[in-house]
C-alpha cells in the first residue's frame, strides 16, 4: 500500500501536432491535466455527454429496429442530434407544464382579450379573489370593479384603477398580458411539438446499438477535446501541464526526446497540492474504493487502504455473528462472481465482498453459532468457539481492545509518515494516552494494580508530548494555546474508543434475533401438530432473511463509521485531491 510519488511535467509542443500529443498521451494514461487557461474550467467528465445520449434513446418508450451497417453512422453528429432533441423537450415540457398552470389559473376568469392600452384612458385592470366574508371591505372602498364569478368560498373581482388599488381584502392575482385563449392556441402548438420530438426520438433510435458501441470514441474524443481547452496557446506553440508518476519520468522523457517535444519534470513545490494517487496489490486495491467513498487521503500522508479493508471486515464479521449467515452471502457472492469479472473496479469490489464472506465465516466459528445454533458438544466446530458473544464482560473487552489498538494504530501511522521530526510527537503522544488508557482498564479486569503506576507514566509523558508540540512551528503564544486546545482531545480519544462496544451490541442483537426466530419456530412446530411444520418453516426463513438484511445494513454502516470517523479522525486529517488519469477508454 502507498500513494505514489508525482512529479510536476510541463511539456511545450508545436500547435500543427497537438491533436496528435494528446492522442499519444491519452495513450500513455499516466498524466493527469492541470488547467493552464483562466477562464476554462478544470477538467471534466468527458463521458458524461454520450451516456447521457444513450440513456435518452434507451428510456425511450416505444424503438426502431437497429441499425446494424456502421457505413452511414456518424457518431458525433448522431450524438449532437439527440441532445440538441433532448434539450428541445425538456424546454417544450416545462412550457407545456407553465402553460397549463397558467390557464388554469385564468379559467375563473372566463375567456378575455385585454384592450389596447391606449384605448382604456390610462386605466388597468386589477384581478383579485375576494373570501366571501371580506367582500364588504371592498364595498367600502371608493374603487370601480366588477364581479365576475362566485364560488362556495370566494369571489372573483375585477378592479378597474390608473394605480394598484390600496385596501383590497386580499392578493393581487397575476394574471399577465396574454389572453386565455392565445395560451391556449400556444398549449395546442407545444403539444404538437412534442409529439413531432417524440416521433423523432423514436427516429433515433434506430442508431442506439452503434451509438452504445461508439461510447468509447467518443468519450475519449471529448476528453482530447477538453484536454486540449486546458492548454495554453500561444502563436505556433502551446503549453500543457500535468502531474504524472514519478515511475514514468523516463518513458515520458523517451517520447518528448523522439518526437522533437520540449518537456520539463519538477518535484511538486511547497505551495503545490498534488493530487493522490494510490496503488496497491490486486486483492487489496479494493480498500481504495472504501477510502475514497469518505475522503481522500492528502499527497503527503500515507495510504489506508489496506488497514481500511481489512479492519472493515472485521467490523462486518463481529456484527454479523453468525457463520451460517456467512455461508448464505458465500453462496451469493459465488453466484455472482463471474459477473464481477466485467470491469476493473467490479474485479476489485470481488476481492472485497470475498474478504467480508472469509472474515463473517472465520468469525462465526469462533462465536459457535449458525443460524442462532450452537454446534453440538461433540463436533470439531464446537472445539473452535472460543468466544461466547452472551458473554457481557468478555465480548465488551474484546470490543474495547479492538477499539483501543485501532485508535492506536491510525495515530502510529500518522506520525510515521512525518519521519524523526517533532511534528510526528503529537500523534505518538495520543497512542500513549490511549495505551495508557486500555492498560488501566485492563489492570482494573485483572486487578493488576502494579500497572497503574507505569499507565499513568506512560499517559503523563503523552500529554506533554501533545501539549508541547501540538503547536510546533507556531510562536510562543499561539503555540502555547494550540497545545492546550491540544489537551481537550482527552474525552474524544476514550470516546473513540468505546465507540467500538457497537460491535459488541449489534453482535449480540444479530444473534439474540436469531435465536428468538428460532425459538418461534420451535414453539409453532409444538404448539400446531401438523401444520406446525410449515409454519416454523416460513418463520425460520423469513426471520432470518429479515435479521440478515439488518445485520449487513449495520455491519456496512457502522463497520465503515467506525473507519471513517474514528480511525480517519485520527490517523488520517488531510484531504486531498484524487488523481484521476488523462487515459484512453476501451483499449
Amino acid at each position: 500500500m502507498a500513494i505514489v510519488p508525482l512529479s510536476k511535467l510541463t511539456l511545450v509542443g508545436h500547435q500543427a501536432e497537438k491533436e496528435r500529443i494528446l492522442e499519444d498521451l491519452q495513450e500513455l494514461g499516466c498524466l493527469e491535466i492541470v488547467s493552464l487557461a483562466d477562464d476554462v474550467a478544470p477538467l471534466a467528465d468527458a463521458s458524461k455527454p454520450s451516456r447521457e445520449a444513450l440513456n435518452f434513446l434507451e428510456r425511450c418508450p416505444q424503438k426502431q429496429r437497429p441499425v446494424t451497417n456502421p457505413a452511414e453512422f456518424d457518431a458525433e453528429k448522431v450524438k449532437g442530434e439527440i441532445l440538441e432533441l433532448r434539450d428541445h423537450t425538456h424546454e417544450l415540457e416545462l412550457e407545456r407544464d407553465a402553460l397549463m398552470h397558467r390557464i388554469e389559473a385564468l379559467a375563473p376568469w372566463g375567456d378575455f382579450e385585454f384592450p389596447p392600452q391606449e384605448g382604456l384612458l390610462g386605466q388597468r385592470f386589477w384581478f383579485y379573489v375576494v373570501p366571501q366574508n371580506r367582500l364588504r371591505d371592498l364595498v367600502a372602498l371608493d374603487l370601480t370593479w366588477e364581479e365576475i364569478k362566485r364560488d362556495g368560498r370566494n369571489v372573483y373581482v375585477i378592479v378597474i384603477s390608473e394605480r394598484e388599488p390600496e385596501g383590497v381584502p386580499a392578493q393581487r392575482v397575476r394574471t399577465g398580458a396574454v389572453s386565455p385563449q392565445k395560451l391556449e392556441r400556444r398549449l395546442e402548438d407545444v403539444e404538437l411539438e412534442l409529439e413531432d420530438a417524440s416521433l423523432e426520438r423514436i427516429r433515433l433510435t434506430r442508431w442506439s446499438l452503434l451509438l452504445s458501441r461508439s461510447l468509447a470514441v467518443l468519450e475519449n474524443r471529448a476528453a482530447r477535446r477538453l484536454a486540449a481547452d486546458q492548454c495554453y496557446d500561444s502563436g505556433p506553440v502551446f503549453a500543457l501541464r500535468a502531474w504524472a508518476p514519478t515511475e514514468a519520468r523516463e518513458s515520458l522523457e523517451s517520447y518528448a526526446a523522439k518526437h522533437g517535444i520540449v518537456i520539463e519534470l519538477s518535484d511538486p513545490g511547497p505551495d503545490d497540492e498534488p493530487p493522490t494517487l494510490l496503488r496497491n496489490s490486486e486483492r487489496t486495491e479494493g480498500g481504495e474504493d472504501l477510502v475514497n467513498f469518505y475522503k481522500t487521503p492528502g499527497y503527503s500522508t500515507w495510504d489506508p487502504s489496506s488497514v481500511v479493508l481489512y479492519s472493515f471486515a472485521i467490523f462486518f464479521a463481529m456484527i454479523i455473528s453468525d457463520g451460517g449467515y456467512g455461508l448464505v452471502l458465500a453462496l451469493v457472492v459465488a453466484y455472482f462472481w463471474k459477473k464481477l469479472s466485467s470491469s476493473a473496479t467490479a474485479r476489485r469490489w470481488r476481492w472485497v465482498l470475498a474478504t467480508l464472506v472469509v472474515s463473517t465465516i472465520v468469525y462465526g466459528v469462533l462465536v459457535g453459532s449458525f443460524f442462532g445454533v450452537a454446534p453440538a458438544p461433540d463436533m470439531f466446530l464446537s472445539r473452535l468457539a472460543i468466544l461466547d458473544i452472551t458473554d457481557a464482560s468478555t465480548m465488551m473487552a474484546v470490543s474495547i481492545t479492538i477499539g483501543a489498538f485501532h485508535v492506536m494504530l491510525a495515530n502510529l501511522m500518522n506520525a510515521g509518515r512525518y519521519g524523526w521530526s517533532p511534528r510526528a510527537l503529537p500523534s505518538l503522544g495520543w497512542a500513549m494516552v490511549v495505551l495508557a488508557g486500555y492498560t488501566l482498564y485492563a489492570a482494573a479486569q485483572l486487578g493488576a494494580d502494579w500497572l497503574k503506576v507505569p499507565a499513568f507514566s506512560v499517559a503523563g509523558v503523552g500529554l506533554a508530548l501533545v501539549f508541547a508540540f501540538a503547536g510546533y512551528g507556531a510562536r510562543p503564544l499561539a503555540r502555547l494555546g494550540r497545545g492546550l486546545v491540544g489537551l481537550t482531545g482527552v474525552m474524544g480519544a476514550f470516546g473513540d474508543v468505546l465507540s467500538y462496544l457497537r460491535l459488541f451490541a449489534l453482535g449480540l442483537a444479530s444473534a439474540s434475533l436469531a435465536i428468538a426466530f428460532n425459538a418461534m419456530a420451535a414453539d409453532a412446530r409444538e404448539a400446531l401438530p401438523g401444520a406446525g411444520l410449515l409454519a416454523a418453516i416460513i418463520i425460520l426463513v423469513i426471520g432470518h432473511s429479515l435479521n440478515l438484511l439488518l445485520a449487513v445494513a449495520s455491519g456496512v454502516i457502522h463497520g465503515l463509521r467506525l473507519n471513517v470517523i474514528e480511525f480517519f479522525n485520527w490517523g488520517l486529517p488531510e484531504e486531498g485531491p484524487l488523481f484521476r488519469p488523462f487515459k484512453k477508454k476501451g483499449a
